[in-house]
């Protein structure tokens, strides 16, 4: 208990570092003299490094048997970058940066996956309804922050959210350090991942590492340069967009618990295909009804959305291996969500400044409708299986 506890208010004060940054992240690299090309392009490379470190760090904490190193390793380096972003000259620093911002949160976040499983591994079917309240109070975090981030950037600039993002980060440093780890599971030699798929009724890997990556490439193209579509495009003030961006993510908080105890009801695949669904109307809305107070049911919308997607997949991940392959499965799912991001962002971001950004948003308005009836068929294909073995 004492471990869960410690691991959610991490997690908490993580996602409050994000959530003070993210409304106003592409808006600073743009004051910095980069263009959309430019700020999708920091975001291919931040993705690049993290599809590298996310199977390393994944991959050595099995090997290990040890994963608080990285935890709080990762938290170091994490606090390093965010403060080092706040007092950069121009947007040519940001590389470097982002690229030591990127293996951190790899470490953080692969390890906090394989972590969190570790825990929820007696569960049973509460499981989804467990990663969704760690997952939500995350994003209850995200959400505070990041409704006030616009107006901390308008009062002080738009430098001061990311040192209260290196203030936050060191505080869950601090908290990390007191995680007691588990017991060592005994690992003598790396086995296939495929050597531990048993029962005929099990979840499969591939259409979790693929819901990852379309989801990660769909959403990393769009939110890439959302901030600067409804302030520069739709003149919406830097304030107004921030507490968008927050109503979204304080609807998560009840929504990721109910998208957790949905997917243990329906399954993880008809969760993910519901989810994907949702983002449909999502990326529509933006180019149909981004006007108040339409775009506030959109953002609502975009709650449920996300924390369909979220509560399903990081549940899936956690619990369709074992223990002992739990870190490569952590890793292998995060770098499928940065190869989607980084062909997301890129070609999100180049679709942007050449086409335009409403016809950006369409096209990835019909990509993820065709991965919902993907998973559709997936879900429906496992209940199958489930049936004839029952």
């Amino acid at each position: 208990m004492k471990n869960l506890i410690l691991m959610t208010a991490i997690g908490v004060i993580l996602f409050m570092s994000r959530g003070i940054v993210g409304p106003i992240n592409s808006l600073y690299v743009e004051s910095l003299g980069a263009n959309y090309a430019i700020i999708g392009l920091l975001g291919g490379v931040t993705s690049l490094t993290t599809i590298v470190f996310s199977y390393v760090w994944g991959r050595m904490s099995d090997r290990r048997s040890k994963r608080k190193l990285f935890l709080v390793g990762g938290l170091a380096a994490l606090a390093l970058s965010s403060g080092l972003m706040a007092i950069v000259p121009n947007y040519a620093y940001l590389l470097p940066l982002n690229i030591l911002g990127a293996a951190a949160q790899a470490a953080y976040g692969v390890v906090s996956l394989a972590l969190m499983g570790d825990l929820l591994e007696q569960s049973g079917r509460a499981r989804g309804r467990q990663m969704g309240i760690y997952r939500g109070l995350g994003s209850l975090g995200f959400g505070v922050l990041a409704f006030f981030s616009g107006s901390i950037a308008d009062r002080f600039s738009l430098r001061a959210p990311f040192g209260f993002s290196a203030g936050f980060l060191v505080i869950g440093l601090i908290l990390a350090l007191f995680v007691e780890e588990s017991p060592a599971h005994p690992v003598h030699k790396e086995t296939p991942l495929v050597a531990s798929v048993a029962p005929p009724t099990a979840l499969p890997l591939p259409p979790l590492f693929i819901s990852m990556l379309l989801w990660s490439l769909v959403t990393g193209a769009v939110y890439a340069v959302w901030a600067n579509y409804m302030v520069g495009e739709l003149a919406f003030t830097q304030a107004e967009m921030s507490r968008l961006w927050g109503l979204a993510s304080f609807s998560e908080f009840p929504l990721m618990i109910l998208a957790g105890a949905l997917s243990d009801r329906i399954g993880r695949p008809a969760t993910l295909s519901l989810g994907f669904f949702a983002w449909t109307l999502v990326f529509l809305g933006y180019v149909a009804t981004p006007v108040m107070p339409w775009i506030v049911v959109v953002q609502l919308i975009r709650g449920f959305a996300y924390s369909a997607f979220t509560a399903a997949s990081m549940t899936y991940a956690a619990e369709v291996r074992a223990k002992a392959q739990r870190g490569r499965i952590s890793g292998l799912y995060s770098s499928a969500g940065s190869i989607g991001a980084i062909l997301g962002s890129t070609m999100g971001g180049a679709l942007a400044q050449f086409a335009g950004t409403p016809t950006m948003i369409l096209a990835n308005a019909a990509l993820i409708f065709a991965s919902a009836l993907y998973l559709a068929v997936v879900a429906l294909q496992h209940r199958q299986r489930v049936a004839m073995v029952g």
